[in-house]
């Protein structure tokens, strides 16, 4: 759905908020990877295998309006639903309340990036 180089997106305002949405779901792989989960992305149609791999998980996401992105560790599966498209620093829509201390960096993140 986007495209892989936010030069290629002519419209600033457009750009503006996909780099926003690419900060924040990028910063959200990176905490989950670092606190141990393994990762498989939904987009409503198709089911990304289960990964440790970054470049993987970055390929594979950002495909479609929105996503579900499943974290797996422990025996325990989460998730944080993805939704892209609105002010960009909305884009994660919803999540497990299992997430509350993993997301909460995050959702600071996204805070400091609401215009």
């Amino acid at each position: 759905m986007y495209p892989k180089n936010l030069s290629d997106i002519t419209d600033p305002e457009t750009r503006r908020r996909i780099a926003v949405e690419r900060q924040i779901v990028t910063a959200l792989i990176d905490r989950a990877l670092a606190e141990g989960y393994e990762l498989s992305v939904h987009d409503g149609e198709e089911w990304h295998l289960w990964t440790t791999d970054r470049a993987e998980v970055i390929d594979n996401i950002m495909e479609a309006d929105e996503d579900r992105l499943y974290l797996r560790k422990d025996g325990h599966t989460a998730w944080v639903y993805l939704v892209y498209g609105n002010e960009g620093w909305t884009v994660i829509c919803d999540y497990n309340v299992s997430l509350e201390a993993l997301l909460a960096p995050i959702n600071a993140l996204a805070e400091s990036l609401e215009e």
